[in-house]
């Protein structure tokens, strides 16, 4: 779970998952959350663990950008 774009790119660069929650909801657009599997693009007022946590049970498979209201696309 990272909120900054070298957290993101880090997280990518060791191979692991990336959940991205842009502490600045302006950041999004850094080409270091397009590598992120879940990005929620509006930032902290768009996550929600039901969200996160489905994701996750549901395989972790292909990047999501969640949508709809509160979320970040």
């Amino acid at each position: 779970l990272e909120d900054a774009p070298p957290g993101a790119a880090a997280a990518r660069a060791a191979g692991m998952r990336c959940i991205a929650v842009p502490y600045v909801p302006a950041t999004a657009s850094d080409p270091a959350f397009a590598t992120a599997d879940l990005l929620f693009a509006q930032g902290q007022s768009a996550f929600t663990a039901e969200a996160a946590f489905g994701w996750l049970l549901g395989g972790a498979g292909e990047p999501v950008r969640p949508s709809g209201p509160g979320a970040g696309t």
